[in-house]
């Protein structure tokens, strides 16, 4: 990779995948372009390496081949409406949710970039699951049980000062129920066209903030 490349990993489910919107929705196909045209003397390389369905134990087994062998200046970690959801094959426990997210972390901490931004360390930014449309079609978790999992984010980003996207705080400070709905997708739980547009906005300023933050040396 050369050195003025800037490689970031998106890492997560289908929220991550952008499931139900095309591939120009979804935001990391937006991150390359707007950060190639916002800073012109670097490269941006994004991998959307969210799969549909998953959750923090099959990210933590996939975890070396999806981020740690692409050694990325900056990994997005966005998981848990899977962890929360009460179906055959996707439930963990809110135990098992932090003690996978940290282990997660753990092995990003340890990674080596070898490249000058951050000063060879990769920057891990925590996403929060959003809420979803509880009078929809999706049975199998709640808000209630959502937040759960949301706080559990939180405190990890507290804990190791990471960067933090609380999309759950964001959607739900919505008030008017129209407007709040139309952020989803029939289902209640995936976004819409607009609802990416709200998290994109979100992500891209985080993004923005980071490479103030950090020390880039190219």
């Amino acid at each position: 990779m050369e050195k003025n490349t800037i490689r970031m990993i998106a890492f997560g489910d289908s929220l991550t995948y952008g499931y139900g919107v095309s591939e120009s929705v979804a935001y990391p196909h937006r991150l390359a372009l707007d950060l190639t045209n916002q800073y012109p003397h670097l490269s941006f390389e994004v991998i959307n390496s969210g799969i549909n369905g998953h959750t923090t134990r099959e990210a933590l087994s996939r975890l070396s081949s999806s981020v740690l062998c692409r050694k990325p200046q900056i990994v997005l970690i966005w998981f848990g409406s899977n962890d929360s959801a009460l179906n055959e094959g996707q439930y963990r426990t809110p135990y098992e949710y932090e003690k996978n997210l940290r282990q997660i972390l753990t092995e990003i901490f340890a990674l080596s970039t070898e490249h000058s931004f951050a000063n060879g360390k990769t920057v891990a930014i925590l996403l929060t699951p959003p809420p979803m449309v509880e009078d929809d079609f999706f049975p199998f978790t709640t808000n209630d049980r959502l937040e759960k999992y949301r706080d559990i984010v939180k405190a990890l980003s507290q804990e190791y000062q990471l960067y933090c996207i609380d999309l759950f705080a964001i959607y739900q400070s919505i008030t008017d129920p129209t407007a709040y709905a139309s952020c989803f997708q029939s289902d209640g739980l995936h976004l819409s066209n607009h609802g990416y547009d709200i998290a994109y906005a979100h992500i891209l300023k985080t993004i923005q903030q980071v490479m103030k933050d950090s020390a880039i040396l190219l």
